[in-house]
């Protein structure tokens, strides 16, 4: 075995992957990087039909139908300011060469702290590096609820377990 083959990533190192099912959007799943100081990256799941379909994307949007995600200003300690989020509220939009449109939704009830602003120079990273340099927000849930949203998520383990067992009930 080659030496850096042991060597594991920043993102496998300091961040425990989370997933997000979407209910709504079938197949249009989130990975959480989840840090232990509680601060999360929203990413594209490897499932997500973006990433799996290796789609040409086109453009990605945070300001769309009376949103605007880049009006975010954080500041301080304390993360003070930023937009406060549901797990259903929309953090942007994807356009596609194929003529698809995928809005991501946030995944968790947080707080916006910053928008991946190089994806609106380079939308080809959100899916040559989904999980690095192509994330879409960082987030921060409240610490009150921080253990409550985590319990709502999937494990690595759970979530591809149980596209494993959906997969096979469906044939």
């Amino acid at each position: 075995m080659d030496n850096m083959d042991k060597y594991l990533t920043v993102t496998e190192r300091y961040f425990t992957q989370k997933y997000y099912k979407n209910t709504k959007d079938d197949g249009e799943d989130l990975c959480v990087l989840v840090h232990s100081n509680k601060i999360c990256i929203i990413c594209l799941a490897e499932t997500h039909p973006i990433v799996k379909g290796k789609k040409a994307v086109i453009s990605v949007d945070y300001q769309f139908d009376k949103v605007n995600r880049l009006c975010n200003k954080v500041s301080g300690k304390g993360k003070k300011g930023g937009q406060n989020l549901t797990a259903d509220a929309l953090l942007c939009r994807v356009l596609c060469e194929d003529g698809s449109k995928f809005y991501i939704p946030c995944g968790l009830k947080c707080q916006l702290l910053e928008t991946n602003d190089s994806l609106k120079k380079s939308p080809t990273t959100l899916i040559e590096k989904h999980l690095s340099d192509g994330y879409i927000a960082i987030v921060m849930p409240k610490l009150k609820e921080f253990s409550g949203e985590m319990m709502g998520l999937l494990s690595k383990e759970a979530y591809f377990n149980e596209d494993v067992t959906a997969s096979v009930s469906s044939k």
